[in-house]
């Protein structure tokens, strides 16, 4: 079970790491399917830049966590229960991450005019 943990918090790591840093280079393009997805944000292309320039490092931030609470799992080699703890940890860590982030990409998208 250990190994099924430490690869789901890899996979969820580089899925909000990947975008986020693609978004903070500002070489994501506007999508239906990878990003912030929140209004303000998809609004235009001047929006989109502007919110994941905002919200990149934070979706970095969140998939360094995810990745760790992996790595953690992988080299601590932890019983079930402390297992679950980790990942769900690392994944409460990352996910909070990930919604501060939403939340700048938004106020920075509402500047925008």
């Amino acid at each position: 079970m250990t190994s099924f943990y430490t690869v789901m918090s890899f996979l969820v790591g580089l899925l909000l790491a990947v975008p986020g840093l693609l978004g903070l280079m500002g070489a994501l393009p506007k999508n239906d399917w990878v990003g912030i997805r929140m209004n303000d944000v998809m609004r235009d292309e001047r929006t989109w830049d502007a919110g994941h320039r905002a919200g990149g490092p934070w979706l970095v931030a969140a998939g360094a966590v995810a990745m760790i609470s992996g790595v953690a799992l992988l080299f601590a080699d932890p019983g079930p229960g402390t297992a679950t703890r980790v990942e769900t940890l690392g994944m409460v860590g990352a996910f909070a991450l990930a919604a501060v982030g939403a939340w700048r990409a938004q106020t920075a998208a509402r500047r925008v005019k």
